[in-house]
């Protein structure tokens, strides 16, 4: 037991007067954690979308604003026509196009019905899908409150809670596993400077 406390006192010596060991032991890892678990994340945000208003009317402008306002999307380019929509994804500059036909408030109103079509980049299918589903929840949401018409009786209001994670924050995960990772990469490292040191 002796030897071993004077081997950690050894250890503890060589660690505070080495600044090269310090930094290893400490700023390294600081960054790493920093850097991947709050830097790199799965979350989709501030993604690059464009949109193609054939409409140009009030309905369609509501509903850009809203697109505008969530934090999923981030609006980089207006598209004139329908003959730039492709050249824009091989350009790669966005990963989402909202396309309004025209007289979309008209058909809205007077047919209570009106499309919207969502083209998206699906090189990635699990962004793609993403990005669909946020923003036909923004463009539901939009309908949701243009609605006058009367509650039909039985209806089903579906609610969605998440547990454990309710903000959907991807740093929780990655922490703690860059966390292990990083105590892996000190420990070889470690030994690899006492080795050398030898």
């Amino acid at each position: 037991m002796k030897q071993f406390l004077f081997f950690v006192r050894k250890e503890f010596l060589h660690v505070l007067r080495d600044s090269r060991t310090l930094f290893i032991l400490f700023a390294m890892p600081l960054m790493q954690i920093l850097i991947f678990g709050f830097a790199l994340t799965n979350e989709v945000k501030n993604s690059r979308i464009g949109v193609l208003d054939n409409a140009k009317d009030d309905a369609s402008h509501a509903i850009i604003h809203r697109l505008e306002a969530s934090r999923y999307f981030d609006i980089v380019t207006i598209i004139p026509g329908n003959a730039q929509l492709y050249a824009v994804f091989k350009e790669g500059k966005i990963k989402l196009a909202v396309v309004f036909p025209p007289d979309f408030q008209q058909q809205l109103f007077h047919n209570n019905t009106a499309p919207v079509q969502l083209v998206a980049d699906a090189t990635d299918p699990n962004i793609a899908n993403t990005l669909s589903n946020y923003a036909t929840a923004v463009i539901m949401d939009y309908q949701n409150d243009i609605r006058n018409q009367p509650e039909l009786p039985y209806t089903i209001n579906t609610e969605t809670r998440m547990l454990y994670n309710p903000q959907m924050k991807g740093s929780y995960n990655f922490v703690p596993g860059v966390m292990a990772m990083v105590l892996l990469i000190v420990c070889a490292m470690m030994t690899s400077i006492s080795t050398e040191g030898q």
